[in-house]
């Protein structure tokens, strides 16, 4: 059976990915809504560092370092997390932001750069 403090953990963790999800997801949308003006260029600058995250971690070399620095500071707190199910979050973030993009037909804001 898992203690408590452990799967209060859990809990919060997926409550954070869950909130993090729906967030992201508002923005998106209020992205695609809204005409240009001040709110729409502030959600873009959101929206830009959301895809700069995805892009980073399709990289295999960055998803490693990631996954190695959210391990270290896990392991500091004495919190034992595989580098798999880490890894396989950070995918399903990944996949959950491109088809953020895809649904509400927002282009890749920083290509070509």
């Amino acid at each position: 059976m898992i203690p408590t403090n452990e799967l209060q953990i859990v809990y919060v963790a997926v409550g954070i990915l869950l909130a993090a999800n729906v967030l992201a997801m508002g923005f998106f949308v209020m992205f695609a809504k809204l005409r240009d003006g001040r709110l729409k260029e502030s959600i873009r600058s959101i929206i830009f560092e959301m895809d700069k995250f995805a892009d980073n971690m399709e990289n295999a070399e960055k998803r490693r370092i990631a996954i190695q620095q959210i391990n270290d500071v896990l392991g500091w707190r004495r919190i034992l997390v595989p580098g798999a199910l880490i890894g396989w979050i950070i995918d399903a973030e990944l996949a959950a932001i491109r088809k953020m993009q895809k649904t509400t037909n927002t282009p890749n804001l920083h290509e070509g750069e």
